[in-house]
């Protein structure tokens, strides 16, 4: 396990760029209000190199031969504040990721806040510009097999419609454990029987 401190991890966010009136042009695109981008933790923007479900910052390392793509970065954080990991996101390259692989989800930190209505729902966004459309009200999925494990006991999740309901329920679904009983119980059964 990657053992960063918050504040190393929130310095690394800190030492990413402002997004350029350019950058907020192209989320604008997207349906993305410019005041969604804002806070309460800003988005900002660096150079990453994507590598499954996982990037690294391109100045962080030099072992890529190709030259990294443009992202757009989020912080995570859990229910104190604290820094936890950073997500990217190249709309452009269709490519969303952690950078220490701790986070599972944008707005993670939401999901055990105190809810008003016993039976209030969290929302779940099928993509990250639906999560920033809805100004970061309830979650984004970016790592749902591990998301699965947080969301067991958080309460009811809202779909966005029946087809995201069927994905939800797919992705989060998670395998029964195979279970193996040692041979030598076999052979006592034989023996009694």
């Amino acid at each position: 396990m990657n053992l960063m401190h918050p504040d190393r991890i929130m310095g690394t966010f800190n030492a990413c760029r402002t997004l350029t009136p350019r950058e907020v042009e192209e989320l604008e695109r997207l349906g993305i209000p410019p005041d969604a981008l804002a806070g309460p933790i800003p988005v900002v923007s660096s150079t990453v190199n994507f590598d499954g479900d996982r990037f690294e910052f391109e100045h962080h390392h030099h072992r890529y031969a190709d030259k990294g793509a443009r992202a757009f970065i989020f912080l995570i954080t859990n229910q104190w504040d604290e820094a936890i990991d950073i997500v990217a996101w190249s709309p452009s390259a269709e490519k969303l990721a952690t950078w220490l692989g701790r986070g599972w989800a944008l707005g993670q930190e939401k999901v055990y806040a105190p809810r008003l209505i016993d039976h209030a729902g969290i929302q779940v966004h099928r993509s990250l510009a639906g999560w920033l459309q809805a100004y970061r009200d309830g979650i984004c999925l970016i790592r749902p097999q591990a998301a699965a494990h947080y969301l067991d006991d958080a309460g009811p999740l809202l779909a966005e419609d029946e087809e995201h309901g069927e994905e939800l329920d797919r992705v989060l679904t998670r395998p029964k454990p195979r279970i193996l009983i040692p041979s030598s119980h076999f052979e006592r059964f034989r023996k009694v029987s």
